[in-house]
């Protein structure tokens, strides 16, 4: 993550930048990478309506699959001085590990994120509402 201070044209690059790289963390199971880009008041609601906070979401939200696929698209990007409103859709594709079948869900995703003292940008908010779901 970056300290530097941005303005808004280059803070909506950065916040899709770590939009990125928080799919591609929860791909690789970096769960190291995650806990920097999530911030510990985090509050992420589920497709089914499950909320986690922060210590939840790591002892249960992405550790009991295995997520093959995570495809963003028409993200935008709404910077309000030291917070920032994103909005997509979000194509998810996930096997869990118990052996119970391959998730698959199409949805629309609406987070929120934060700017530290440091400036670093953290999600601090998340919820996706489905547009179609299935289990195989």
């Amino acid at each position: 993550m970056t300290s530097e201070t941005h303005r808004p044209g280059n803070t909506e690059s950065l916040l899709l930048n770590l939009e990125a790289r928080r799919c591609d963390a929860m791909q690789r199971g970096d769960f190291a990478r995650l806990r920097e880009i999530l911030h510990p008041g985090l509050t992420h609601v589920h497709a089914k309506g499950q909320t986690d906070d922060y210590d939840s979401y790591f002892r249960s939200g992405g550790t009991h699959v295995e997520y093959q696929q995570i495809d963003r698209s028409e993200l935008k990007v709404q910077v309000l001085g030291t917070s920032a409103v994103m909005t997509g859709r979000q194509l998810l594709v996930a096997v869990r590990k118990d052996g119970t079948g391959t998730v698959r869900i199409d949805s629309r995703v609406l987070q929120v994120w934060t700017q530290e003292d440091g400036g670093a940008w953290r999600q601090i908010a998340f919820q996706t509402t489905p547009l179609e779901m299935s289990i195989t």
